[in-house]
């Protein structure tokens, strides 16, 4: 379900400048409000000047373009140009060391004024103690900018207002999150939980955000389908992912609103040559797709239907032993399967494995069978025919003594 977003609240200004401190440094005035026009901050411990960005251009090159792409789903323009006296702005001084600003943060690897307001023309600083890692100057710049907006840290370790370290480069999450540094505490100035990317959103509106990343899984370009056929994808975006859809012939049939995106379509679509897209939506309704030139025909059998490495499991091809990631593969984790279902027998590999109904006769394909997993559900899984082959293509299949995972039941149906 769509987030509906916050009621507009106006910004002072929508530019944040960037300013790498050159070799003579970056003077600061100590002042009672901040006013960047002036370069005066009300954080500073007296008059000052903050030392040099000592790094490599392609450093700050890779650290501004971070930063450009983490504000990115807002109306907000960052800049490494000086706007100037007359031009109101929000200030980022990048360099020297913390107790050039002031003797009593010298661990800090940045900080900014807070209020539970945004704070006009307001200075924020990060300072050069992280060596060439941009997106940890991504990461913290991003994060003081936004404290002048009245956002404080939450535990989200993929938001940039979050100390948690991981998740690299940070985005602004469309979630609501627990305030804190390290453990939860009460938001000063949210309530019980933050969400930045919406107050970001209310109070800037929304900019040219970056469209979601897509692959397709299965099924793969001119692939012969069959009536409820199984689309697995990996989506992801920056700020947040809503739904992936298909559509034939640019009729929506199906989508998914959960991950992992694996999307059955229903049997409506007629036989014959059709044109599937699978898009990815974003939470600001910014699409990326992949198009397919599929052709639809009638179900598969377990003996015949299915074209090169595919087999059939219920009536359609899915990739199969001969294919990494397909049905019967050796594997380690459930990301190593195109169905991201990796079964283990009780040791350190299993296989990939694809659902099955254990009531059904011949629903596996030749040499698995269907393993009943309770409640009705099974997975075909390779019998002592054989059947399973790893990367090299060597047979991997064997008699079924226990399952360490999903406490699968030993009652079996032949595949035919």
């Amino acid at each position: 379900m769509k987030q509906r977003g916050p009621v507009m609240v106006p910004a002072s200004s929508r530019i944040v400048y960037l300013h790498r401190c050159p070799p003579a440094g970056c003077p600061i005035i100590k002042g009672q409000n901040d006013d960047s026009r002036q370069n005066i901050s009300q954080i500073a411990g007296g008059n000052t000047v903050i030392g040099a960005f000592t790094q490599s251009d392609d450093t700050w090159k890779k650290m501004l373009s971070c930063v450009r792409a983490t504000f990115a789903p807002f109306d907000v323009m960052i800049t490494d140009v000086d706007p100037g006296p007359q031009t109101s702005h929000y200030e980022h001084i990048v360099g020297g060391r913390p107790g050039e600003l002031r003797p009593d943060i010298g661990g800090a690897g940045g900080v900014a004024p807070a209020t539970c307001t945004e704070i006009p023309n307001a200075m924020s600083f990060t300072f050069d103690v992280y060596g060439d890692d941009f997106e940890t100057l991504c990461w913290t710049a991003s994060q003081e900018v936004a404290h002048a907006f009245g956002l404080e840290h939450v535990l989200n370790a993929r938001d940039p207002l979050t100390y948690l370290s991981g998740f690299l480069p940070k985005r602004f999450q469309a979630a609501d999150a627990q305030c804190g540094e390290g453990i939860p505490r009460t938001c000063m100035c949210t309530g019980n939980t933050q969400n930045s990317y919406m107050h970001m959103l209310a109070m800037f509106g929304p900019g040219t955000p970056t469209p979601p990343t897509l692959m397709v899984k299965s099924p793969t370009n001119n692939k012969k389908l069959q009536p409820g056929f199984i689309t697995r994808v990996d989506a992801s975006d920056d700020s947040g992912l809503d739904h992936v859809e298909i559509l034939i012939d640019g009729t929506k049939i199906a989508d998914s609103y959960e991950a992992p995106y694996t999307i059955i379509a229903p049997d409506v679509v007629e036989a014959g040559p059709h044109t599937l897209e699978v898009r990815a939506v974003d939470i600001q309704g910014t699409p990326t797709s992949v198009m397919l030139d599929v052709t639809m025909g009638p179900p598969c059998t377990a003996s015949a239907g299915c074209d090169g490495v595919d087999v059939c499991v219920a009536g359609v091809c899915v990739p199969g032993p001969d294919a990494a990631g397909g049905l019967g593969y050796e594997c380690s984790a459930s990301t190593e399967c195109i169905s991201r279902s990796c079964v283990k027998d009780g040791g350190s590999f299993g296989h990939c494995t694809e659902a099955c109904n254990p009531a059904v006769e011949g629903v596996c394909p030749s040499g698995f069978d269907c393993i009943d997993a309770g409640g009705g559900a099974g997975v075909c899984w390779p019998g002592a025919s054989g059947g399973c082959c790893d990367a090299g293509g060597s047979g991997k299949g064997a008699a079924l003594l226990g399952f360490g995972v999903l406490a699968l039941v030993l009652r079996r149906r032949r595949g035919r």
